[in-house]
């Protein structure tokens, strides 16, 4: 990652994919809670649903403040990569559900459904119900 933790703010801005931004599932859903969670980690899943209450409010995109928003979600204000929120964006990107710009981030509004990887981590019992309840093609409501 670059230098944008040597400021006391990101900017966050959407990043829009039309594909995900219609099929995937809100980061405050049953569907983040229950699958991703397991897979990006809970530090993870709560910025995701924190970006998702700010973009609720700031659709093109907001200040993130470094250490106010780490110690909300209980982890280090610690500029650098051994920082808390240096290492949750980290794996937000390395999951694809963030990428990083010069000195800001692109955050996904919405997650897409988990890949085949993904799902092969989840304990059986999640792999047998996400099997059956997504499966199955939506229809048009």
């Amino acid at each position: 990652m670059n230098s944008s933790f040597k400021h006391s703010s990101l900017w966050i801005e959407p990043w829009r994919d039309q594909i995900t931004e219609e099929s995937g599932h809100d980061p405050r859903s049953r569907y983040v809670e229950q699958y991703w969670l397991g897979v990006i980690g809970p530090t993870a899943a709560w910025l995701m649903r924190y970006v998702a209450y700010e973009f609720d409010d700031s659709p093109d995109g907001f200040e993130l403040p470094v250490n106010d928003i780490a110690l909300q979600l209980g982890i280090s204000p610690k500029a650098g990569p051994r920082g808390g929120l240096y290492r949750t964006m980290d794996r937000l990107v390395m999951f694809r559900l963030a990428a990083e710009g010069h000195a800001s981030f692109a955050v996904r509004r919405r997650l897409p459904p988990l890949n085949n990887a993904q799902l092969r981590r989840l304990p059986q019992h999640l792999q047998r119900s996400h099997s059956s309840c997504y499966s199955q093609p939506k229809s048009a409501a």
